[in-house]
């Protein structure tokens, strides 16, 4: 295939949820220390394993890869197929419990990529007075539920690998999940982006929500009342990936060989919602008020003192939060999920060979925590044109609450990864080694 530089990459990589290191704290740690480290904060305590059957497949895919998933209140089970896996096919679909995939919210907005905007569509914002993009999906990367339930999908405007962003197609699209229609579609205009920008997911709180730009390392912060859009945090330490990723044994490249270190960005926000967590594709993992986010007022300096280093976390596929603000993060290195509490200590779930790169993560109702595995390390993008990828591919679930008591209480407690050092001139906890203990 002809010579592809990362920056042409970046421009159709994403995981939701998806898709990611940093020394974050080497550009202020000087001045800023960790957020109230706790004094026991470490990455030693104990770590609980289940058995390999604790993981239950959910559904194949013989065809299509997902990257993301959202599991509605009412059962319904979303995915997303992002162009970087897929060549054709539904880019959102509605999966049956027979593994049945039907194009979501039909097969008009999940047609052909298009290769020019047209007049389509509800709409917030269409810079210069124009119609945003064809009333078709050209690029998905995340979808997420809002706090009112309605299913929003994120799309980078990018209709496929090392193809520019469509005029006025990057977009913020909402579907109720009653009525199966789009509602609102935010348009976010030419100053909000940069030429590599990719947007890659998205959370909610309260009446803004946070998307990252994971081609360009920002944020943009959406007053979804007002249907406005702020950027910032342009190319901040703690957004802008630095390290390499090793999966099985072997860097993460790109087409023009170098490391792939910005494929995407992850975020989450605690259940108060006063904080925003977020990483770079390959950690480690900051946070930061979500007031001072939220605050229009707020300088770029105060910004950027605000985003403190929390975790140094390994290179992560997806991740969510549970009431009690546990994290569930799917780590890339080791086919593992770890936790992490809010007192920063890490322990390892789950470790499987099934979950080679796992991606972006629904924790539903009842406390199951779905999980699709797209296997994004082995798509053509990264193997000369050719797709690596072993269908099928798979969605497991599991409840992470119930499978961690249920092993306490036999015994199954093993001691958790060995920590490593913390990244230069960081004075947080430091993240596990990449091997994952496991009994036998």
């Amino acid at each position: 295939m002809p010579h592809v530089p990362v920056s042409i990459l970046l421009r159709c990589l994403l995981l939701p949820a998806i898709l990611i290191g940093c020394i974050h704290a080497s550009a202020r740690a000087s001045t800023t220390p960790p957020v109230s480290p706790p004094a026991n904060a470490s990455a030693t305590g104990p770590a609980t394993v289940v058995p390999a059957d604790a993981l239950t497949e959910r559904a194949q895919s013989r065809q299509l890869v997902w990257s993301g998933v959202v599991v509605a209140p009412d059962g319904r089970t979303f995915v997303v197929m992002p162009r970087l896996a897929n060549s054709s096919g539904p880019q959102l679909a509605q999966l049956a419990a027979d593994g049945t995939l039907t194009p979501y919210p039909d097969a008009g907005w999940n047609r052909a990529p298009v290769t020019a905007p047209t007049p389509a569509g509800p709409s917030d914002h269409a810079p210069g007075g124009a119609q945003p993009a064809a009333p078709a999906f050209v690029g998905l990367t995340a979808i997420r539920l809002s706090p009112d339930g309605a299913l929003w999908a994120v799309d980078t405007g990018s209709p496929g690998f090392g193809k520019s962003a469509l005029p006025d197609a990057s977009r913020l699209i909402r579907i109720d999940l009653g009525s199966g229609q789009v509602t609102r579609v935010l348009t976010l205009s030419a100053d909000m982006l940069r030429p590599k920008s990719v947007l890659a997911d998205i959370r909610f709180n309260g009446g803004h929500a946070y998307v990252t730009d994971a081609g360009a390392p920002g944020l943009i912060v959406v007053d979804l009342a007002a249907g406005s859009f702020r950027r910032v945090l342009d190319h901040d330490p703690a957004l802008t990936g630095q390290r390499p990723v090793t999966v099985d044994g072997e860097m993460l490249k790109g087409p023009d060989g170098k490391p792939a270190m910005n494929l995407g960005s992850l975020l989450e926000v605690t259940p108060d919602g006063r904080y925003l967590y977020v990483q770079p594709f390959c950690g480690p993992m900051s946070r930061i008020a979500t007031a001072l986010l939220d605050d229009p007022q707020a300088s770029p300096r105060s910004l950027s003192n605000g985003m403190a280093f929390w975790y140094d976390t390994p290179a992560l596929g997806g991740m969510a939060i549970a009431a009690d603000g546990t994290l569930y993060l799917n780590d890339l290195e080791t086919d593992s999920i770890l936790t992490l509490s809010p007192a920063r200590q890490l322990g390892l779930l789950l470790h499987d060979p099934r979950l080679h790169w796992a991606g972006g993560s629904s924790l539903g109702s009842g406390g199951v925590l779905t999980v699709p595995v797209p296997q994004l390390d082995r798509a053509a993008t990264f193997h000369h044109g050719h797709s690596q990828v072993q269908f099928p591919v798979g969605l497991y679930s599991l409840k992470p609450v119930e499978l961690a008591a249920a092993a306490t209480q036999a015994g199954k407690v093993a001691a958790a990864p060995a920590p490593g050092p913390a990244p230069a001139a960081a004075k947080g906890p430091a993240r596990p080694d990449a091997t994952p203990r496991v009994p036998p």
